[in-house]
């Protein structure tokens, strides 16, 4: 029974697209910076929130070291794949019901520039993992050329300067 689905097909990777790697690094690491800078800006409201942030913005800049320095780690891009989308269901749900725990039970939470950069950032990384492991590197080939580098510049750019600016409002 043909299922259309090759067994035999290589590891998903994107060693062969080093602009590829880049990106994903950077939208890893760049979204950690700032959920760095919402672990500062909400430790003030709750040591357990400030953590939480901590946590969330540690594991993705580690995620981007390491993707960066091991890209043919399949565990690692799915594992760090599924961590973003976590962090943006989790963020849709704060920002449409509340969440149910916490300082703020029950409070919807604002909607702010530099979250919803994050949550952009964490989606494009899912997206661009999930297009690697279905349909292969080939698909993305684009993002290896000149007009990948000059959008990975420009996103880590945005996302630096709004992660300097910080600002979060309750």
């Amino acid at each position: 029974m043909a299922t259309g689905v090759s067994l035999d097909r290589p590891a998903p990777s994107y060693a062969g697209l080093p602009n590829c790697g880049v990106a994903l690094s950077a939208l890893a690491a760049t979204a950690g910076v700032i959920h760095l800078v919402a672990a500062i800006e909400h430790v003030a409201v709750s040591w357990m929130l400030g953590a939480f942030f901590a946590l969330v913005g540690t594991g993705q800049l580690v995620a981007g070291w390491w993707i960066q320095r091991s890209p043919r780690d399949e565990r690692m891009l799915k594992l760090a794949a599924a961590g973003s989308v976590a962090v943006v269901l989790l963020w849709v749900f704060s920002r449409t019901t509340g969440l149910p725990f916490g300082p703020d039970a029950g409070k919807v939470s604002s909607v702010g520039v530099a979250d919803t950069i994050a949550t952009l950032q964490e989606l494009a990384f899912a997206a661009i993992v999930a297009v690697i492991a279905w349909r292969g590197e080939r698909w993305l080939a684009w993002l290896s050329g000149p007009l990948g580098a000059r959008l990975t510049f420009a996103v880590l750019s945005l996302t630096l300067f709004t992660a300097a600016l910080g600002g979060h409002q309750h």
